[in-house]
Protein backbone atom coordinates (compact mmCIF):
# COMPACT_ATOMS: atom_id res chain seq x y z
CA UNK A 1 0.00 0.00 0.00
CA UNK A 2 1.37 3.38 -0.98
CA UNK A 3 2.09 6.15 1.48
CA UNK A 4 -0.70 8.20 -0.08
CA UNK A 5 -3.24 5.43 0.52
CA UNK A 6 -2.12 5.04 4.15
CA UNK A 7 -2.40 8.79 4.67
CA UNK A 8 -5.95 8.83 3.32
CA UNK A 9 -6.96 5.98 5.65
CA UNK A 10 -5.46 7.76 8.66
CA UNK A 11 -7.21 11.02 7.73
CA UNK A 12 -10.51 9.15 7.46
CA UNK A 13 -10.00 7.64 10.92
CA UNK A 14 -9.16 11.07 12.37
CA UNK A 15 -12.29 12.54 10.79
CA UNK A 16 -14.32 9.68 12.23
CA UNK A 17 -12.89 10.29 15.71
CA UNK A 18 -13.55 14.05 15.38
CA UNK A 19 -17.17 13.31 14.49
CA UNK A 20 -17.50 10.99 17.47
CA UNK A 21 -15.96 13.63 19.76
CA UNK A 22 -18.39 16.25 18.44
CA UNK A 23 -21.34 13.95 19.16
CA UNK A 24 -20.01 13.23 22.64
CA UNK A 25 -19.54 16.96 23.29
CA UNK A 26 -23.16 17.53 22.31
CA UNK A 27 -24.27 14.74 24.66
CA UNK A 28 -22.09 16.23 27.41
CA UNK A 29 -23.64 19.68 26.91
CA UNK A 30 -27.16 18.25 27.20
CA UNK A 31 -26.24 16.37 30.38
CA UNK A 32 -24.63 19.48 31.91
CA UNK A 33 -27.81 21.45 31.20
CA UNK A 34 -29.91 18.74 32.85
CA UNK A 35 -27.57 18.63 35.85
CA UNK A 36 -27.73 22.42 36.28
CA UNK A 37 -31.51 22.34 36.03
CA UNK A 38 -31.68 19.65 38.74
CA UNK A 39 -29.29 21.60 40.99
CA UNK A 40 -31.40 24.74 40.54
CA UNK A 41 -34.57 22.82 41.38
CA UNK A 42 -32.92 21.33 44.47
CA UNK A 43 -31.78 24.79 45.57
CA UNK A 44 -35.26 26.28 45.15
CA UNK A 45 -36.88 23.39 47.02
CA UNK A 46 -34.26 23.65 49.74
CA UNK A 47 -35.08 27.32 50.27
CA UNK A 48 -38.85 26.93 50.05
CA UNK A 49 -39.05 23.89 52.34
CA UNK A 50 -37.44 25.63 55.30
CA UNK A 51 -33.68 25.75 55.30
CA UNK A 52 -33.25 26.92 58.91
CA UNK A 53 -34.51 23.77 60.59
CA UNK A 54 -31.02 22.31 60.81
CA UNK A 55 -29.83 25.26 62.92
CA UNK A 56 -32.39 27.12 65.05
CA UNK A 57 -36.01 28.07 64.76
CA UNK A 58 -35.40 31.75 64.23
CA UNK A 59 -39.12 32.49 64.60
CA UNK A 60 -38.80 32.05 68.37
CA UNK A 61 -37.99 34.74 70.94
CA UNK A 62 -35.97 32.68 73.38
CA UNK A 63 -32.52 33.91 72.37
CA UNK A 64 -30.17 35.83 74.67
CA UNK A 65 -30.76 38.98 72.62
CA UNK A 66 -34.55 38.68 72.26
CA UNK A 67 -35.55 41.05 75.07
CA UNK A 68 -32.98 43.64 73.95
CA UNK A 69 -34.32 43.46 70.39
CA UNK A 70 -37.82 44.20 71.62
CA UNK A 71 -36.67 47.03 73.86
CA UNK A 72 -34.60 48.73 71.14
CA UNK A 73 -37.36 48.27 68.55
CA UNK A 74 -39.81 50.08 70.82
CA UNK A 75 -37.53 52.80 72.18
CA UNK A 76 -35.87 53.78 68.88
CA UNK A 77 -38.33 52.78 66.16
CA UNK A 78 -41.65 52.77 68.09
CA UNK A 79 -42.24 49.20 66.87
CA UNK A 80 -44.12 46.74 69.05
CA UNK A 81 -45.02 44.15 66.41
CA UNK A 82 -42.60 42.86 63.80
CA UNK A 83 -43.72 42.51 60.20
CA UNK A 84 -43.71 39.29 58.20
CA UNK A 85 -40.24 37.62 58.24
CA UNK A 86 -38.59 40.43 60.24
CA UNK A 87 -38.22 38.35 63.42
CA UNK A 88 -36.41 35.35 61.86
CA UNK A 89 -34.19 37.68 59.83
CA UNK A 90 -33.31 39.71 62.93
CA UNK A 91 -32.50 36.55 64.90
CA UNK A 92 -30.39 35.12 62.08
CA UNK A 93 -28.53 38.43 61.81
CA UNK A 94 -27.83 38.45 65.54
CA UNK A 95 -26.72 34.81 65.49
CA UNK A 96 -24.04 35.58 62.86
CA UNK A 97 -23.71 31.97 61.76
CA UNK A 98 -24.42 32.53 58.06
CA UNK A 99 -24.70 35.16 55.38
CA UNK A 100 -28.24 36.37 54.65
CA UNK A 101 -30.00 37.11 51.37
CA UNK A 102 -33.21 39.06 52.05
CA UNK A 103 -35.86 39.61 49.37
CA UNK A 104 -38.65 41.81 50.73
CA UNK A 105 -40.94 44.11 48.70
CA UNK A 106 -40.52 47.87 48.99
CA UNK A 107 -42.07 49.09 52.23
CA UNK A 108 -41.89 45.67 53.92
CA UNK A 109 -39.25 46.75 56.45
CA UNK A 110 -35.91 45.69 54.95
CA UNK A 111 -33.92 48.47 56.64
CA UNK A 112 -34.94 47.41 60.15
CA UNK A 113 -33.41 43.98 59.48
CA UNK A 114 -29.92 45.46 59.80
CA UNK A 115 -30.51 48.74 61.65
CA UNK A 116 -31.92 47.08 64.76
CA UNK A 117 -29.16 44.43 65.12
CA UNK A 118 -26.58 47.19 64.64
CA UNK A 119 -27.75 48.79 67.89
CA UNK A 120 -26.97 45.60 69.80
CA UNK A 121 -23.58 44.91 68.21
CA UNK A 122 -20.31 45.96 69.81
CA UNK A 123 -18.89 47.39 66.59
CA UNK A 124 -20.50 49.09 63.61
CA UNK A 125 -22.36 47.91 60.50
CA UNK A 126 -21.12 48.96 57.06
CA UNK A 127 -24.02 49.67 54.67
CA UNK A 128 -23.32 49.93 50.93
CA UNK A 129 -26.20 51.76 49.22
CA UNK A 130 -26.41 53.05 45.63
CA UNK A 131 -28.02 56.48 45.97
CA UNK A 132 -26.64 59.41 47.93
CA UNK A 133 -30.12 60.91 48.40
CA UNK A 134 -31.40 57.71 50.00
CA UNK A 135 -28.30 57.41 52.18
CA UNK A 136 -28.75 60.93 53.53
CA UNK A 137 -32.45 60.44 54.12
CA UNK A 138 -31.89 57.21 56.05
CA UNK A 139 -29.23 58.84 58.22
CA UNK A 140 -31.55 61.82 58.91
CA UNK A 141 -34.31 59.42 59.97
CA UNK A 142 -31.94 57.41 62.16
CA UNK A 143 -30.78 60.59 63.92
CA UNK A 144 -34.41 61.49 64.64
CA UNK A 145 -34.85 58.01 66.15
CA UNK A 146 -31.77 58.37 68.32
CA UNK A 147 -29.64 55.93 66.33
CA UNK A 148 -26.01 57.02 65.85
CA UNK A 149 -25.31 56.80 62.11
CA UNK A 150 -22.91 58.51 59.70
CA UNK A 151 -22.16 58.54 55.99
CA UNK A 152 -19.26 59.31 53.69
CA UNK A 153 -20.15 60.74 50.27
CA UNK A 154 -18.49 63.11 47.81
CA UNK A 155 -20.02 66.05 49.69
CA UNK A 156 -18.67 65.00 53.10
CA UNK A 157 -16.09 67.52 54.35
CA UNK A 158 -12.51 66.53 55.20
CA UNK A 159 -13.17 67.21 58.86
CA UNK A 160 -16.24 64.97 58.83
CA UNK A 161 -14.36 62.19 57.03
CA UNK A 162 -11.55 62.44 59.57
CA UNK A 163 -14.07 62.13 62.40
CA UNK A 164 -15.63 59.04 60.79
CA UNK A 165 -12.22 57.42 60.32
CA UNK A 166 -11.47 58.01 64.00
CA UNK A 167 -14.81 56.46 64.95
CA UNK A 168 -14.06 53.38 62.84
CA UNK A 169 -11.03 52.69 65.04
CA UNK A 170 -12.62 53.48 68.40
CA UNK A 171 -14.28 51.15 70.89
CA UNK A 172 -16.45 54.01 72.16
CA UNK A 173 -19.22 53.22 69.63
CA UNK A 174 -19.55 56.81 68.34
CA UNK A 175 -21.75 55.42 65.55
CA UNK A 176 -23.49 52.12 64.85
CA UNK A 177 -24.10 52.42 61.11
CA UNK A 178 -21.75 53.70 58.42
CA UNK A 179 -23.29 54.34 54.97
CA UNK A 180 -21.19 54.56 51.80
CA UNK A 181 -21.75 54.20 48.06
CA UNK A 182 -20.19 51.28 46.15
CA UNK A 183 -17.84 53.78 44.51
CA UNK A 184 -16.25 54.46 47.90
CA UNK A 185 -15.46 50.76 48.32
CA UNK A 186 -14.14 50.32 44.79
CA UNK A 187 -12.10 53.52 44.45
CA UNK A 188 -10.98 54.81 47.86
CA UNK A 189 -7.79 53.11 49.05
CA UNK A 190 -7.77 55.24 52.20
CA UNK A 191 -11.28 54.14 53.15
CA UNK A 192 -10.47 50.48 52.53
CA UNK A 193 -7.29 50.81 54.61
CA UNK A 194 -9.31 52.21 57.54
CA UNK A 195 -11.92 49.49 57.08
CA UNK A 196 -9.18 46.88 57.19
CA UNK A 197 -7.90 48.33 60.47
CA UNK A 198 -11.46 48.26 61.85
CA UNK A 199 -11.76 44.60 60.89
CA UNK A 200 -8.44 43.71 62.51
CA UNK A 201 -9.55 45.49 65.70
CA UNK A 202 -12.86 43.59 65.73
CA UNK A 203 -15.05 46.64 65.13
CA UNK A 204 -16.55 45.65 61.74
CA UNK A 205 -19.55 43.64 62.91
CA UNK A 206 -21.58 43.30 59.72
CA UNK A 207 -21.57 44.19 56.00
CA UNK A 208 -24.88 45.11 54.36
CA UNK A 209 -25.30 45.39 50.59
CA UNK A 210 -28.54 47.24 49.88
CA UNK A 211 -30.19 47.00 46.44
CA UNK A 212 -28.02 43.94 45.88
CA UNK A 213 -29.49 43.25 42.44
CA UNK A 214 -27.28 46.13 41.21
CA UNK A 215 -24.33 43.71 41.44
CA UNK A 216 -25.61 41.62 38.56
CA UNK A 217 -25.54 42.63 34.91
CA UNK A 218 -28.75 40.62 34.64
CA UNK A 219 -30.41 43.04 37.07
CA UNK A 220 -32.37 46.10 35.92
CA UNK A 221 -30.13 48.67 37.70
CA UNK A 222 -26.63 47.26 37.17
CA UNK A 223 -23.87 49.42 38.65
CA UNK A 224 -20.29 48.46 37.62
CA UNK A 225 -18.84 49.46 41.00
CA UNK A 226 -21.09 46.91 42.72
CA UNK A 227 -19.04 44.15 41.06
CA UNK A 228 -16.02 45.38 43.02
CA UNK A 229 -17.75 44.50 46.30
CA UNK A 230 -16.35 40.97 45.99
CA UNK A 231 -13.24 42.35 47.72
CA UNK A 232 -15.27 42.70 50.94
CA UNK A 233 -15.43 38.94 51.42
CA UNK A 234 -11.80 38.51 50.40
CA UNK A 235 -10.53 41.15 52.83
CA UNK A 236 -13.01 40.47 55.65
CA UNK A 237 -13.77 36.73 55.50
CA UNK A 238 -15.14 36.46 59.05
CA UNK A 239 -17.65 39.31 58.78
CA UNK A 240 -21.10 38.15 57.73
CA UNK A 241 -22.79 39.72 54.70
CA UNK A 242 -26.47 40.63 54.43
CA UNK A 243 -27.68 41.30 50.87
CA UNK A 244 -31.07 42.98 50.43
CA UNK A 245 -33.34 43.64 47.46
CA UNK A 246 -37.05 44.06 46.73
CA UNK A 247 -37.62 41.76 43.75
CA UNK A 248 -35.14 39.26 42.42
CA UNK A 249 -35.15 36.47 39.81
CA UNK A 250 -33.37 33.25 40.78
CA UNK A 251 -30.72 33.87 38.14
CA UNK A 252 -29.90 37.31 39.56
CA UNK A 253 -29.74 35.96 43.13
CA UNK A 254 -27.26 33.28 42.10
CA UNK A 255 -25.18 35.86 40.24
CA UNK A 256 -25.17 38.24 43.22
CA UNK A 257 -24.09 35.42 45.56
CA UNK A 258 -21.27 34.55 43.18
CA UNK A 259 -20.09 38.17 42.94
CA UNK A 260 -20.21 38.72 46.72
CA UNK A 261 -18.64 35.30 47.39
CA UNK A 262 -21.62 34.18 49.46
CA UNK A 263 -22.08 30.42 49.84
CA UNK A 264 -24.91 28.78 47.90
CA UNK A 265 -27.89 28.04 50.19
CA UNK A 266 -27.82 24.25 49.83
CA UNK A 267 -24.20 23.74 50.94
CA UNK A 268 -23.04 23.31 54.53
CA UNK A 269 -23.45 26.62 56.41
CA UNK A 270 -24.77 28.15 53.19
CA UNK A 271 -26.51 31.49 52.85
CA UNK A 272 -29.94 31.79 54.45
CA UNK A 273 -32.51 33.15 51.99
CA UNK A 274 -35.65 34.91 53.23
CA UNK A 275 -38.26 35.91 50.68
CA UNK A 276 -41.67 37.54 51.19
CA UNK A 277 -44.60 37.38 48.76
CA UNK A 278 -44.41 39.90 45.94
CA UNK A 279 -47.95 41.18 46.48
CA UNK A 280 -48.70 43.72 49.20
CA UNK A 281 -52.38 43.77 50.22
CA UNK A 282 -52.25 47.46 51.16
CA UNK A 283 -51.43 48.48 47.58
CA UNK A 284 -54.25 49.52 45.26
CA UNK A 285 -53.48 49.19 41.55
CA UNK A 286 -55.30 51.70 39.37
CA UNK A 287 -54.74 53.02 35.85
CA UNK A 288 -55.87 56.61 35.26
CA UNK A 289 -56.08 58.06 31.77
CA UNK A 290 -53.87 61.10 31.31
CA UNK A 291 -55.63 64.18 29.88
CA UNK A 292 -54.60 65.29 26.39
CA UNK A 293 -53.23 68.74 27.31
CA UNK A 294 -50.41 69.58 29.72
CA UNK A 295 -52.66 72.10 31.49
CA UNK A 296 -55.37 69.51 32.11
CA UNK A 297 -52.74 67.02 33.31
CA UNK A 298 -51.45 69.49 35.91
CA UNK A 299 -55.01 70.31 36.99
CA UNK A 300 -55.85 66.60 37.33
CA UNK A 301 -52.70 65.84 39.38
CA UNK A 302 -53.25 68.85 41.64
CA UNK A 303 -56.88 67.97 42.33
CA UNK A 304 -56.01 64.32 42.91
CA UNK A 305 -53.32 65.20 45.47
CA UNK A 306 -55.59 67.69 47.25
CA UNK A 307 -58.49 65.22 47.36
CA UNK A 308 -56.53 62.13 48.42
CA UNK A 309 -53.21 63.16 50.03
CA UNK A 310 -53.48 66.71 51.39
CA UNK A 311 -50.30 67.74 53.24
CA UNK A 312 -48.79 64.26 52.73
CA UNK A 313 -45.44 63.59 51.07
CA UNK A 314 -45.00 62.42 47.52
CA UNK A 315 -42.76 62.27 44.48
CA UNK A 316 -43.54 63.14 40.87
CA UNK A 317 -41.07 61.79 38.33
CA UNK A 318 -40.34 63.56 35.04
CA UNK A 319 -38.05 62.76 32.13
CA UNK A 320 -36.00 65.97 32.05
CA UNK A 321 -34.80 68.81 34.24
CA UNK A 322 -36.95 71.28 32.30
CA UNK A 323 -40.06 69.11 32.72
CA UNK A 324 -39.42 68.84 36.46
CA UNK A 325 -39.10 72.60 36.90
CA UNK A 326 -42.21 73.34 34.79
CA UNK A 327 -44.33 70.73 36.58
CA UNK A 328 -43.24 71.94 40.04
CA UNK A 329 -44.07 75.58 39.32
CA UNK A 330 -47.33 74.65 37.59
CA UNK A 331 -48.57 72.61 40.57
CA UNK A 332 -47.69 75.40 43.01
CA UNK A 333 -49.62 77.85 40.82
CA UNK A 334 -52.60 75.54 40.22
CA UNK A 335 -52.90 74.70 43.94
CA UNK A 336 -52.48 78.37 44.90
CA UNK A 337 -49.59 77.46 47.16
CA UNK A 338 -51.36 74.65 49.00
CA UNK A 339 -48.99 72.08 47.51
CA UNK A 340 -45.42 73.24 47.98
CA UNK A 341 -43.09 71.59 45.47
CA UNK A 342 -39.33 71.39 45.05
CA UNK A 343 -37.23 69.99 42.21
CA UNK A 344 -34.48 67.40 42.45
CA UNK A 345 -32.27 66.42 39.51
CA UNK A 346 -28.73 65.43 38.61
CA UNK A 347 -27.72 68.96 37.53
CA UNK A 348 -28.14 70.37 41.05
CA UNK A 349 -25.01 70.83 43.15
CA UNK A 350 -24.70 69.09 46.50
CA UNK A 351 -25.58 72.22 48.49
CA UNK A 352 -28.88 72.69 46.65
CA UNK A 353 -29.73 69.00 47.03
CA UNK A 354 -28.99 69.26 50.74
CA UNK A 355 -31.25 72.31 51.02
CA UNK A 356 -34.11 70.43 49.33
CA UNK A 357 -33.61 67.55 51.75
CA UNK A 358 -33.71 69.88 54.74
CA UNK A 359 -36.94 71.54 53.55
CA UNK A 360 -38.41 68.09 52.90
CA UNK A 361 -37.51 66.87 56.37
CA UNK A 362 -39.06 70.01 57.93
CA UNK A 363 -42.30 69.56 55.92
CA UNK A 364 -41.68 72.85 54.13
CA UNK A 365 -42.03 70.90 50.88
CA UNK A 366 -44.82 68.36 50.32
CA UNK A 367 -43.98 67.11 46.84
CA UNK A 368 -40.63 66.64 45.14
CA UNK A 369 -40.61 66.71 41.34
CA UNK A 370 -37.57 64.67 40.38
CA UNK A 371 -35.72 63.08 37.50
CA UNK A 372 -33.72 60.75 39.79
CA UNK A 373 -34.55 58.64 42.84
CA UNK A 374 -35.15 60.74 45.94
CA UNK A 375 -37.10 59.22 48.81
CA UNK A 376 -38.35 55.68 49.58
CA UNK A 377 -41.20 56.19 52.06
CA UNK A 378 -43.87 58.39 50.52
CA UNK A 379 -47.65 58.36 50.27
CA UNK A 380 -47.88 58.93 46.54
CA UNK A 381 -45.65 58.27 43.54
CA UNK A 382 -46.62 59.75 40.17
CA UNK A 383 -44.89 59.39 36.81
CA UNK A 384 -45.90 62.35 34.62
CA UNK A 385 -43.82 60.95 31.76
CA UNK A 386 -42.00 57.71 31.24
CA UNK A 387 -38.54 57.61 32.77
CA UNK A 388 -35.48 57.05 30.58
CA UNK A 389 -35.62 53.39 31.59
CA UNK A 390 -38.89 53.09 29.63
CA UNK A 391 -38.09 55.58 26.89
CA UNK A 392 -38.95 54.48 23.34
CA UNK A 393 -35.42 54.50 22.01
CA UNK A 394 -34.17 52.59 25.07
CA UNK A 395 -36.55 49.68 25.37
CA UNK A 396 -39.62 49.53 23.14
CA UNK A 397 -40.64 46.15 24.55
CA UNK A 398 -41.16 47.66 28.01
CA UNK A 399 -43.27 50.45 26.54
CA UNK A 400 -45.49 47.87 24.87
CA UNK A 401 -45.77 45.94 28.14
CA UNK A 402 -46.97 49.12 29.86
CA UNK A 403 -49.54 49.73 27.13
CA UNK A 404 -50.82 46.15 27.41
CA UNK A 405 -51.13 46.57 31.18
CA UNK A 406 -52.99 49.88 30.92
CA UNK A 407 -55.30 48.73 28.13
CA UNK A 408 -56.48 45.61 29.98
CA UNK A 409 -59.78 46.53 31.63
CA UNK A 410 -60.78 43.05 32.79
CA UNK A 411 -57.87 41.13 34.36
CA UNK A 412 -56.97 41.78 37.99
CA UNK A 413 -54.07 44.28 38.06
CA UNK A 414 -52.26 42.26 40.71
CA UNK A 415 -52.39 39.15 38.47
CA UNK A 416 -51.09 41.14 35.49
CA UNK A 417 -48.33 42.54 37.70
CA UNK A 418 -47.27 39.14 39.03
CA UNK A 419 -47.43 37.44 35.65
CA UNK A 420 -45.05 40.05 34.25
CA UNK A 421 -42.52 39.60 37.06
CA UNK A 422 -42.98 35.83 37.29
CA UNK A 423 -40.64 35.17 34.38
CA UNK A 424 -37.11 36.49 34.10
CA UNK A 425 -36.60 37.62 30.52
CA UNK A 426 -32.94 36.58 30.61
CA UNK A 427 -33.10 33.10 32.06
CA UNK A 428 -36.80 32.24 31.76
CA UNK A 429 -36.83 31.63 35.50
CA UNK A 430 -39.26 32.88 38.10
CA UNK A 431 -38.73 35.27 40.97
CA UNK A 432 -37.39 34.35 44.38
CA UNK A 433 -40.46 36.18 45.70
CA UNK A 434 -43.50 33.99 46.28
CA UNK A 435 -46.35 34.81 43.90
CA UNK A 436 -50.00 33.76 43.69
CA UNK A 437 -50.93 34.45 40.05
CA UNK A 438 -54.30 32.69 40.39
CA UNK A 439 -55.55 34.85 43.28
CA UNK A 440 -57.23 38.19 42.58
CA UNK A 441 -56.53 41.15 44.86
CA UNK A 442 -60.14 42.32 45.09
CA UNK A 443 -59.28 46.02 45.39
CA UNK A 444 -57.82 47.16 42.05
CA UNK A 445 -59.78 49.15 39.47
CA UNK A 446 -60.48 46.05 37.36
CA UNK A 447 -61.68 43.96 40.31
CA UNK A 448 -64.06 46.76 41.31
CA UNK A 449 -65.21 47.52 37.79
CA UNK A 450 -68.76 46.55 36.81
CA UNK A 451 -68.38 44.07 33.90
CA UNK A 452 -71.16 45.81 31.98
CA UNK A 453 -69.06 49.00 31.95
CA UNK A 454 -66.50 47.35 29.66
CA UNK A 455 -67.58 47.61 26.04
CA UNK A 456 -66.22 44.94 23.67
CA UNK A 457 -66.37 45.69 19.96
CA UNK A 458 -65.24 43.85 16.83
CA UNK A 459 -62.90 46.21 14.95
CA UNK A 460 -61.62 43.69 12.40
CA UNK A 461 -62.82 45.79 9.45
CA UNK A 462 -61.12 48.92 10.81
CA UNK A 463 -57.92 46.96 11.52
CA UNK A 464 -57.93 45.63 7.95
CA UNK A 465 -58.28 49.18 6.59
CA UNK A 466 -55.36 50.34 8.76
CA UNK A 467 -53.10 47.51 7.58
CA UNK A 468 -54.02 47.95 3.90
CA UNK A 469 -53.34 51.69 4.13
CA UNK A 470 -49.94 50.98 5.71
CA UNK A 471 -49.14 48.48 2.93
CA UNK A 472 -50.00 51.15 0.38
CA UNK A 473 -47.76 53.66 2.15
CA UNK A 474 -44.93 51.14 2.17
CA UNK A 475 -45.43 50.49 -1.54
CA UNK A 476 -44.95 54.16 -2.41
CA UNK A 477 -42.10 54.41 0.16
CA UNK A 478 -43.82 57.02 2.32
CA UNK A 479 -43.05 57.06 6.05
CA UNK A 480 -45.58 58.55 8.44
CA UNK A 481 -45.79 59.29 12.14
CA UNK A 482 -48.65 57.97 14.27
CA UNK A 483 -50.24 61.42 14.29
CA UNK A 484 -50.07 61.60 10.49
CA UNK A 485 -51.51 58.09 10.15
CA UNK A 486 -54.44 59.00 12.42
CA UNK A 487 -55.14 62.04 10.23
CA UNK A 488 -55.08 59.90 7.08
CA UNK A 489 -57.54 57.44 8.58
CA UNK A 490 -59.83 60.42 9.17
CA UNK A 491 -59.45 61.40 5.48
CA UNK A 492 -57.14 64.30 6.28
CA UNK A 493 -53.73 64.91 4.72
CA UNK A 494 -53.84 62.07 2.18
CA UNK A 495 -52.40 64.31 -0.56
CA UNK A 496 -51.56 62.44 -3.79
CA UNK A 497 -52.76 59.17 -2.21
CA UNK A 498 -56.35 60.40 -2.00
CA UNK A 499 -57.30 59.32 -5.51
CA UNK A 500 -55.59 55.94 -5.06
CA UNK A 501 -57.43 55.32 -1.80
CA UNK A 502 -60.77 56.33 -3.28
CA UNK A 503 -60.36 53.74 -6.07
CA UNK A 504 -59.48 50.97 -3.58
CA UNK A 505 -62.66 49.32 -2.28
CA UNK A 506 -60.69 47.51 0.47
CA UNK A 507 -59.54 50.75 2.14
CA UNK A 508 -62.59 52.27 3.83
CA UNK A 509 -61.52 55.87 4.52
CA UNK A 510 -62.63 57.79 6.45
CA UNK A 511 -63.20 55.18 9.12
CA UNK A 512 -66.32 55.45 11.27
CA UNK A 513 -66.44 58.95 12.77
CA UNK A 514 -67.49 57.53 16.14
CA UNK A 515 -63.82 56.69 16.72
CA UNK A 516 -61.95 59.59 18.31
CA UNK A 517 -58.26 60.28 17.67
CA UNK A 518 -57.53 58.70 21.03
CA UNK A 519 -59.36 55.49 20.13
CA UNK A 520 -57.62 55.31 16.75
CA UNK A 521 -54.26 55.63 18.52
CA UNK A 522 -55.31 52.78 20.83
CA UNK A 523 -56.06 50.62 17.79
CA UNK A 524 -52.66 51.42 16.27
CA UNK A 525 -50.93 50.58 19.55
CA UNK A 526 -52.68 47.22 19.72
CA UNK A 527 -51.69 46.41 16.13
CA UNK A 528 -48.06 47.25 16.96
CA UNK A 529 -48.10 45.25 20.19
CA UNK A 530 -49.52 42.23 18.35
CA UNK A 531 -46.91 42.49 15.60
CA UNK A 532 -49.12 43.57 12.68
CA UNK A 533 -47.41 46.96 12.46
CA UNK A 534 -43.81 47.90 13.18
CA UNK A 535 -42.39 51.15 14.50
CA UNK A 536 -39.24 52.48 12.89
CA UNK A 537 -37.03 55.31 14.08
CA UNK A 538 -35.76 58.37 12.30
CA UNK A 539 -33.10 60.18 14.31
CA UNK A 540 -32.48 63.91 13.82
CA UNK A 541 -29.93 66.10 15.62
CA UNK A 542 -32.76 67.23 17.90
CA UNK A 543 -35.08 64.27 18.47
CA UNK A 544 -36.05 60.69 17.74
CA UNK A 545 -39.14 60.38 15.53
CA UNK A 546 -41.25 57.22 15.36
Amino acid sequence: MSHQSQLEIINQEIDSIDSAIELLEQDKYVLIQKRNALLDAMQKNFIREGQTQETYNYNEENFPWSSDLREKAKSHFQIETFRHLQLPILNAAMDKQRDLFVVLPTGAGKSLCYQLPALLDDGFTLVVSPLVSLIKDQVYQLHEQGVPAVYITASTTKEEVKSVYQGMLSNQNSFKLLYVTPEKVSKSKMFMAKLNQSYDAGFLSRIVVDEAHCCSQQGSDFRPDYKQLNKLRTLFPNTKIMALTATCPWSVMKDVMRILNMKQPQVNNGTLVYSAPLHRPNLVYKVVQRPDSAEETIRHITNWINDNYPKESGIIYCLSKKDAEVVAQSIIKESRGKIMCGTYHAYMDDEDKELIHQKWRKNQLHVIVATIAFEPDVSLDIHVSTTSYFNYNVCLTLVYEMIKYAEDYKTCRKILFENYFALDSNQNEGLVNEITPDEVCGNCDNCNRVPEDVCTEDIADVAETIIRLCLLLKKVNERVTMTKLVQMLQNRGLGPLKSVVERNDEIMIPIDRKYSEHNIERMLNQLMIRGYLTEEYHVTPYSTIT
